[in-house]
């Protein structure tokens, strides 16, 4: 049965790529063929059409399942790649308010640190450069 359609469709291929159309015709029990061909009973001829019939219903049932597989992997991959760039959102956004939080920790504690009595330490070295100045003052004129 593989035979007889492989045969069919093989002949089926050579007359759609041949120039001139092929020839059919029905004939009687015992009746010449009108050209040199191969006879197909109706039974052989109904399994054939059906078959080509069935063939592109499966073809076509085939390629929307395909596309169907494709889009879904695409559309997974889609989706992955999104989650991914979310996360990778959410860790910069974590990270930048860490280090604006540990910013503002450092400049409080600067600012502690650096307003105990700035006027004494003001005055400290006031008199200071003026007491080293006299002394200076003292020693080179003696």
């Amino acid at each position: 049965m593989r035979l007889l359609a492989l045969l069919a469709l093989s002949m089926w291929s050579n007359v759609a790529i041949a120039t001139s159309p092929g020839v059919f015709t029905f004939l009687g029990k015992n009746q010449c063929a009108p050209f040199e061909g191969t006879l197909f009973n109706p039974i052989a001829t109904a399994n054939i059409l059906s078959q080509m019939q069935t063939a592109g219903t499966a073809c076509q049932t085939t390629v929307k399942y395909e596309l169907g597989k494709q889009k879904a992997e695409f559309d997974l991959e889609l989706t992955n790649l999104q989650i991914r760039h979310d996360a990778l959102l959410t860790e910069y956004d974590v990270r930048v308010q860490s280090l604006q939080r540990e910013n503002d920790a450092l400049s409080t504690a600067l600012k502690k640190q650096s307003k105990k009595n700035p006027w004494m330490w003001f005055a400290i070295g006031a008199l200071g450069g003026a007491a080293m100045s006299y002394t200076v003052y003292e020693v080179v004129n003696e």
